[in-house]
């Protein structure tokens, strides 16, 4: 969902008239990258469940819980560009071989936390160290190991990661943590990451490898721009506030539902993962139905999608929490993820669309470091409205109507786009 979206850099090379064949090796490489973003967002989702049962054991706060939430994108955050310059210089498959052993790593130990300062630390480690090279190094083996007119759909393929994994994640992890409780949930994400791992080294190619395959390896990059031209422009600072924006609302969503249907409306861990994957399975679907109604028919009106979906995302959620029924809580909750994913698929898809391919790098940086500032700032201040207003969860649900707010604000200023211009 933020960051983590799959970008490949745009090439100044023009692409052939005859599409590039579809080889084995391609769809190997897009293969073992879709199930790397299984299971980094496969950990990441999964905290919000595991945190309900930690936090029965060790009796901590809301705000804390908010703060080990956050701490994950504070690491996160503060590795960004040296995982950057790291990719450079060890190589794409090294880092994403190394973002599954350092999860399973980071898991296996947050199975034998005795406190919540432990946790902290934690999941910062595995913000800074396991995930922050994931994502970029996906991008550099699409944009130079796959032929430019292939790139799209490997880019929605990998997106889709996202939602499949908010289905899976609650029905697999709400019944280990009812049966065996959350060390073990821990222990089971530490054993997925090591097959992962070891699927990633044997299967993924070379740095060289598909180099004769495709015409990226040869592509020539314009000189990059200086970050001191891109920071003046308007433009990339308007999808920065839009990217935490909408990011404080999907990732306080992901978090903390869990623990309101469990706590507030006390529904069992089992019902609260059905109702969590259902949610999932909608963001999944406005996800890539989304993309594809925003490209086909849309075109160059980002701006309205992007207000009206946005609006919807934060009233449908407001809607869950004037209903204690099981269904209308569901189908409300649903629809906040449908139109939450229709959001930000049409938000960031408007740098692909927008971005000169010299200025790409720094912009989309900046962009992306929105949307992590949001992943960082709402779980903890989420926690801290639980704990101000003594577990309940109503000025929650007004804080993601005043992010639906914004978000209309924002998108009022995204310029227009003719496909002339584009």
């Amino acid at each position: 969902m933020d960051d983590e979206t799959i970008v490949a850099k745009p090439s100044t090379k023009t692409a052939t008239p005859a599409k590039a064949k579809v080889t084995a090796r391609t769809i190997t490489l897009v293969a073992a990258l879709f199930l790397g973003f299984i299971m980094i967002y496969f950990d990441k989702n999964a905290i919000g469940i595991i945190l309900v049962s930690m936090q029965q054991d060790f009796g901590f706060s809301n705000v804390q819980k908010g703060m080990v939430m956050s701490a994950f994108f504070i690491g996160y955050a503060s590795m960004q560009v040296p995982a950057g310059l790291l990719n450079t210089k060890l190589g794409s498959k090294r880092l994403l071989v190394f973002s599954m052993a350092a999860i399973a790593i980071f898991a296996a130990m947050s199975g034998f936390a005795k406190a919540v300062l432990f946790i902290i630390i934690i999941r910062f480690l595995a913000g800074a160290i396991a995930h922050s090279g994931y994502a970029p190094s996906a991008a550099k083996e699409v944009a130079t190991k796959l032929p430019l007119d292939q790139r799209t759909l490997a880019q929605g393929i990998l997106i889709s990661a996202s939602g499949i994994s908010g289905i899976i994640v609650p029905l697999v992890v709400s019944p280990v943590l009812q049966d065996y409780g959350w060390q073990r949930a821990f222990w089971m994400i530490a054993i997925a990451s090591v097959v992962v791992g070891i699927v990633l080294r044997f299967v993924l190619p070379s740095e060289k490898k598909l180099a004769e395959e495709t015409d990226a390896a040869v592509t020539e990059q314009a000189p990059a721009a200086k970050m001191s031209d891109v920071i003046r422009e308007r433009f990339v600072w308007l999808l920065f506030l839009s990217n935490f924006t909408i990011n404080a609302m999907m990732y306080g969503m992901i978090n903390w539902m869990p623990s309101y249907l469990i706590q507030s409306v006390k529904l069992s861990t089992i019902v609260q993962g059905h109702i969590t994957a259902i949610g999932g399975l909608a963001f999944l679907v406005g996800s890539i139905g989304g993309s594809y109604i925003v490209g086909k028919f849309f075109f160059g009106k980002e701006k309205t999608v992007i207000g009206f979906a946005a609006i919807m995302a934060a009233v449908s959620l407001f809607l869950a929490s004037l209903s204690a029924d099981s269904g209308m809580i569901t189908i409300a909750l649903a629809s906040g993820e449908f139109f939450s994913a229709m959001t930000f698929v049409t938000l960031m898809s408007l740098p692909v669309k927008r971005f000169a391919p010299h200025k790409f790098g720094p912009s989309y940086a900046i962009v992306a470091t929105g949307g992590i500032l949001g992943g960082i700032v709402s779980p903890t201040l989420i926690g801290l409205l639980v704990d101000m207003a003594n577990g309940a969860y109503f000025m929650v649900f007004v804080y993601f109507l005043i992010l639906g707010a914004l978000m209309f604000l924002w998108s009022r200023f995204i310029p227009k786009q003719s496909k002339e211009n584009a």
